[in-house]
């Protein structure tokens, strides 16, 4: 009978760590993205990703340019 009382309170305890380790990790990214949430008005549209950058091209690169040879 101790052994199941001692098993039952472990497996109590390991859950209690668990779901204390998950509630901290949530606040913890949620007090993080509080700063940039804003409040919306019913109905408006936010777009939250941003397209990368295009890769700049250096000025001595140049373009290809496609060309015949005249004879």
């Amino acid at each position: 009978m101790r052994d199941v009382f001692y098993t039952i309170l472990i497996v109590w305890i390991v859950w209690k760590v668990i779901d204390s380790i998950s509630t901290y990790n949530k606040r913890g990214s949620n007090s993080t993205n509080a700063g940039q949430r804003k409040k919306r008005a019913e109905g408006e549209t936010t777009v939250d990703y941003v397209p990368p950058t295009k890769k700049k091209i250096n000025d001595d690169d140049g373009e290809y340019v496609d060309y015949e040879e005249v004879k």
